[in-house]
């Protein structure tokens, strides 16, 4: 083990009435381990709020995340949060569980490929509903091409709303502060016949953009 440190956070917010809309306290801890430049990260959160109108009492939250880099070529780590939030759409109090995995592989020295998995759920507390469920698979893949010239593709896929996102993009850098941007964004959705007539997968949305950004010297 290489060094421990931790914090502990306070705090409470007003609004301009001088009504108390949120107090919390957070205590946090991080161990660092010389092994493949491991480091472990838990919290722990306990707050009450107000929000919609309604005051929640004893939120709480423990999370715990690591992440560990054994080589030059790969980085991963992963976390896991559980505890009583505030599903703020409904309105109630929710029995939350939050994770996620992710990863940083370099198979060669000027392409990088980023992959991440998240999960959340809510379940109502007093009544055990599902009150929300989703899984997002995201994936980055970067290549650097010479210097100056790059290329970045980003693939998303979210369970919840059962769609695709596609965004590639091409980006030249003169110096560290003129650049020129080229990219899109497109957007695929499979559609069901109850809510849109119709069946299949389909592009629902695509964007093009460019932006040069220059310095200029004065």
């Amino acid at each position: 083990m290489e060094n421990i440190n931790g914090d502990v956070n306070l705090g409470q917010k007003y609004n301009f009435d001088g009504v108390k809309k949120d107090e919390w306290v957070n205590v946090s801890t991080q161990f660092r381990f010389r092994m493949a430049q491991t480091s472990i990260h838990p919290r722990y959160m306990r707050s009450n709020e107000l929000f919609g109108g309604i005051q929640f009492d004893d939120i709480w939250l423990a999370h715990i995340c690591m992440n560990m880099q054994p080589n030059g070529r790969l980085h991963f780590g992963g976390n896991y949060d559980y505890g009583h939030r505030i599903a703020r759409y409904d309105l109630v109090m929710g029995k939350e569980i939050n994770y996620g995995l992710w990863a940083d592989v370099r198979p060669m020295d000027r392409f990088l490929i980023s992959l991440s998995y998240r999960y959340v759920n809510s379940d109502d507390l007093n009544t055990g509903e599902n009150l929300f469920s989703q899984s997002v698979f995201r994936s980055r893949l970067s290549l650097q091409m010479t210097r100056r010239l790059s290329a970045r593709l980003v693939l998303q896929y979210n369970d919840r709303y059962n769609s695709w996102d596609v965004d590639p993009l091409i980006t030249y850098r003169i110096n560290p502060f003129s650049i020129f941007y080229i990219g899109s964004t497109n957007d695929f959705r499979e559609l069901n016949p109850i809510d849109d007539g119709r069946t299949g997968w389909t592009l629902t949305s695509r964007q093009y953009f460019l932006k040069l950004q220059y310095l200029f010297r004065i």
